[in-house]
């Protein structure tokens, strides 16, 4: 288990998983383009890249630190985190006791441990012009820091929340916080802005990966983000306090002290998001750098996102598949669900239910959309159990044969939406989809008779596999 970025990425190069980039590259478009084009070598296994000599610079980079889907199940392979969502999902049960009180044990014993600043491993920067931030797309604003963990503490009883959140670099001592109004950072300025007060925010970057993992997993509320990683690691997080501002990762490359103002809001964007699109241009709070501490040699840890499909994708899917037995906990009817990468994640959701009494297919979207980021979801499938819902033909075959438009499909309006769903006339606020993909029953109002789908008997089609062989001989 690797324990910070640099043992990371050694860890990395030992599987064959990592790109040393010896020639000199420029952090604007370049480290992007070599980036890109990894990705599109291999999709659920593409490597990282490390730019010893970047064009300006003597910091490193590395980017597609999770373009590998077998790295993050290595990582996360922990018994403890496995166990830790078991019995958070058996707490609806009527037996919950037992499994309530080793979650809070398990919790409790990873609960992170916060020891002093380790000022003699640091070295202070005067401006965020010392770091390689890279410019991702060509028409966007600017330079954005695309994997900091952006660290803030409740006013109201300082409980932390991590996010990663882009920052637009505005000048050497200031960036854009792009958080949305549903993130827990957001919540924190409104709680800040509502007693008159400046926010106080760490920025961690490059720091253990699991830190980074977690901090972009939907976790069940009042989870730490940073109890979490240490439940999978089997350790506590340690973390360094620094007067004032927020707990870091005691293992961060490059840390960032300063302040948000929540009545301060300037421009943001352009940006090249994982949505395909370059992001509507909006105001998003600011926030002023205070300090800049970096490691005598540091490593600088960015992302790059953009049409699909890049590290985003990968993360997303494996957190959602890794979750999924607790989404499923809280609907025992759910067989499968799956967010297509193409579909942006939040834009696109199938579900796949063992159907047993009318109108259950309703009944589980809209508890769908009542779950955390799962409510953001644009358009929502509800397909039988028969169908594979990771198999595009499938799917496509289910939607073409199973629904009547007039019937199956339901628009609802007035809903919230992902902010960076440009098609809504309003920003954050605009509708879905839902189609119900499943066999109707005349308990349902269905007055016909529902064909068969064809078939042939396994036994037989399992002979005939046994058969085929010879045949091509």
């Amino acid at each position: 288990m690797t324990n910070d970025l640099p043992s990371y990425i050694k860890y990395l190069d030992s599987k064959d998983r990592l790109i040393d980039v010896k020639r000199t590259v420029s952090p604007e478009l370049e480290i992007t383009a070599f980036t890109d084009k990894a990705n599109r070598v291999s999709r659920h296994e593409s490597k990282a890249l490390l730019f010893s000599d970047v064009l300006g610079y003597d910091i490193p980079v590395v980017t597609n630190l999770f373009g590998s889907s077998s790295s993050l199940q290595e990582l996360f392979g922990s018994t403890y985190a496995k166990e830790l969502l078991s019995n958070i999902s058996a707490i609806k049960s009527q037996k919950a006791g037992l499994p309530l009180i080793k979650s809070a044990k398990m919790l409790m014993s990873s609960k992170p441990k916060v020891v002093a600043f380790q000022n003699g491993k640091y070295q202070r920067l005067k401006s965020l012009d010392e770091l390689p931030i890279l410019k991702v797309w060509p028409n966007d604003a600017g330079k954005f820091i695309t994997q900091g963990l952006v660290i803030t503490e409740s006013p109201k009883d300082q409980t932390p929340n991590i996010g990663i959140y882009r920052m637009q670099v505005f000048d050497g001592e200031t960036t854009g916080m792009h958080w949305q109004a549903q993130k827990g950072g957001a919540i924190h300025a409104q709680e800040a802005k509502e007693r008159g007060a400046l926010l106080n925010v760490s920025v961690a970057i490059g720091s253990d990966p699991l830190n980074v993992v977690s901090a972009v997993t939907p976790l069940p509320p009042g989870m730490n983000e940073f109890s979490f990683s240490g439940v999978i690691r089997g350790s506590s997080t340690v973390l360094m306090k620094n007067g004032k501002y927020p707990a870091v990762p005691a293992n961060s490359e490059i840390i960032i002290n300063g302040k948000v103002d929540p009545n301060e809001l300037r421009m943001e964007g352009p940006f090249g998001d994982h949505t395909g699109y370059y992001s509507i241009a909006e105001k998003y709070p600011v926030f002023h750098v205070e300090s800049i501490y970096a490691k005598k040699k540091p490593i600088y840890a960015a992302s790059v996102v953009g049409f699909p499909w890049h590290e985003d994708a990968v993360i997303g899917q494996f957190v959602f598949d890794f979750m999924k037995p607790l989404i499923k906990s809280l609907n025992e009817s759910i067989v499968d669900i799956y967010l297509p990468p193409e579909g942006i994640f939040t834009n696109m959701c199938f579900v796949s239910i063992k159907k047993r009494f009318p109108g259950e297919a309703k009944k589980v979207m809209f508890s769908i959309l009542g779950m955390g980021q799962l409510s953001f979801t644009k358009i929502l499938v509800v397909f039988d159990d028969d169908i594979n819902i990771r198999d595009l033909s499938q799917v496509t075959w289910a939607l073409a044969t199973r629904i009547d438009p007039q019937r199956d499909v339901q628009i609802i309006k007035d809903a919230t939406a992902d902010s960076l769903d440009h098609t809504t006339d309003l920003p954050a606020f605009g509708s879905k989809m839902l189609i119900d993909a499943t066999k109707k029953t005349k308990a349902e109002g269905y007055t016909r008779e529902w064909p068969e789908t064809i078939s042939l008997p396994k036994e037989l089609v399992n002979e005939v596999e046994k058969k085929w062989d010879s045949l091509k001989k």
